[in-house]
């Protein structure tokens, strides 16, 4: 596949707030994280909806980070903040915890929240530490993976090193987890009630990359982002992983890598502007009415980078589902 040249990237929207991670919807619009407060949605005819908390939250309680749409039309927020646990909206704009803790644990850093076409949630929750930096390198395994159904929550992957976004292949088959300071991305067989088998590596990655964001195309390859060095890889099928698109800086990427080795890489080493043109692309989603238009979440930019893809993405279970 021919890499995207940085001119074929355009920007969409603006004024936006940490758009870490995005929702694209057949006919409902597009749904992106918004901090401090939850949601931003911009419906078709361009108007703007924020749901999420509307109370005082002391700093770094909130973080709205991955966000979901369920079928019966509620937003899901995972919180990364010290708060923890995953928040819903509902169509009233009430927002209240959903799930706080599974088996007596807090569910801090609460990193992704995935809604499945079962009506089931796959929470990814990154490490147990607190600070969560103290996770930030390749010796803590201790995030895990929730499983949510019918009211009921229990862990269903556990021991992996920095658990951040998951996805179902396009078969239900496997659940695929972005293990950012392991620097793999793993994979587990799915049974029918949603016991996942043991972990296997699906593909394990290097020098100043780690992965952040992922999703699959129409022809079940996976696409990831990576935070630090802003590179897109795709994947094939057996696991070899290609690289679609990069923004580096050498500089910072040798930084964050030397930290990392080390021992020290630090929340404010992690999040310090990164990239020449772009600033910490975190995450992937495929829009549009063809599903060719791959939006880039960010953690720190206030537009929506987007390209037009070689390939369309696969339908997520709430691309007909409303809000």
């Amino acid at each position: 596949m021919k890499p995207i040249a940085r001119d074929e990237i355009s920007f969409a929207f603006d004024g936006l707030s940490r758009p870490e991670c995005v929702l694209c919807t057949a006919s409902a619009g597009v749904f992106m994280s918004h901090d401090p407060i939850g949601v931003l949605h911009i419906a078709p005819d361009g108007s703007r909806g924020l749901h999420g908390r509307k109370d005082k939250v002391a700093s770094g309680q909130f973080t709205p980070n991955g966000i979901a749409l369920s079928n019966d039309g509620r937003l899901l927020i995972a919180n990364t903040g010290l708060e923890g646990g995953v928040w819903q909206v509902d169509r009233a704009g009430d927002c209240r915890p959903l799930l706080m803790e599974v088996d007596g644990i807090h569910l801090y850093p609460a990193n992704f929240v995935l809604a499945d076409a079962l009506g089931r949630l796959w929470i990814s929750v990154s490490t147990r530490q607190v600070p969560r930096s103290k996770a930030y390198n390749a010796d803590i395994l201790d995030g895990y993976i929730v499983l949510w159904e019918k009211g009921t929550a229990r862990i269903v992957a556990d021991g992996l090193g920095y658990t951040n976004e998951c996805r179902l292949s396009n078969d239900g088959a496997f659940l695929y987890v972005n293990e950012t300071f392991k620097r793999r991305i793993s994979r587990f067989a799915v049974g029918a009630d949603g016991t996942l088998g043991p972990r296997e590596t699906f593909v394990q990655l290097g020098f100043g990359d780690f992965p952040d964001g992922g999703v699959f195309d129409v022809e079940g390859h996976y696409w990831i982002t990576s935070v630090v060095s802003n590179r897109i890889y795709r994947i094939d099928l057996d696991g070899r992983p290609h690289l679609v698109f990069e923004d580096a800086d050498s500089d910072y990427v040798a930084l964050a890598e030397t930290a990392y080795r080390e021992g020290r890489l630090s929340a404010e080493m992690l999040y310090a502007d990164a990239g020449q043109s772009f600033n910490h692309i975190a995450s992937i989603t495929f829009g549009g009415a063809d599903l060719r238009k791959a939006y880039l979440g960010t953690l720190k930019m206030q537009q929506l980078p987007f390209f037009r893809a070689p390939v369309a993405g696969s339908k997520p279970a709430h691309w007909h589902w409303s809000f």
